[in-house]
C-alpha cells in the first residue's frame, strides 16, 4: 500500500491535507496509509523506530524545535527514505533553499485540492 506521512506542528493543518487526500480517494478509488506528525523529532523517531518507510511526505519547514528542512536532510541520508518524495507545504517563501534537498514540489499554505491531486496524480503515476 502506498503510504503517505503528513508533519506539521499545528494539527488543522495536518487535518486539512487528509482531507484533501481523502476526496482523492473517494475520487479515484484508491486508499493510503496516511501517518500525521506533529514535528520533525517525532516523524524521525517513528521512522527510526518503526523502520516505516514513507513514499511521500507532506512537510511544513516553520515548526518549532527540527525545521522541515533539517527534518528532510536528516531523511534524504537514510538508505530506507532517500527515495521518499517530500512536498514541502509552507508559508515561507525561500523555496531555492528547499532545493538542496530535492523536494517534489513546494506548495503555498494551505494548498488547494486540485494541487494535491496533482502531486498524487505525479507520485502515483511513477509507482505503477
Amino acid at each position: 500500500m502506498f503510504t503517505i506521512g503528513i508533519c506539521d506542528d499545528r494539527p488543522l493543518c495536518r487535518q486539512l491535507l487528509e482531507a484533501f487526500i481523502h476526496l482523492y480517494e473517494q475520487e479515484k478509488g484508491v486508499l493510503f496509509d496516511i501517518y500525521q506528525f506533529g514535528s520533525g523529532e517525532e516523524l524521525l523517531e517513528e521512522l527510526n523506530k518503526q523502520g516505516m518507510i514513507l513514499d511521500l511526505l507532506f512537510l511544513d519547514n516553520s515548526m518549532k524545535k527540527l525545521t522541515g528542512l533539517e527534518t528532510a536532510k536528516q531523511i534524504r541520508q537514510s538508505d530506507s527514505m532517500s527515495t521518499c518524495s517530500i512536498v514541502f507545504v509552507t508559508s515561507a517563501d525561500d523555496y531555492h533553499e528547499f532545493m538542496q534537498v530535492q523536494p517534489l514540489q513546494v506548495v503555498c499554505k494551505p494548498g488547494t485540492q486540485e494541487r494535491i491531486a496533482t502531486i498524487l496524480d505525479k507520485v502515483l503515476s511513477k509507482k505503477v
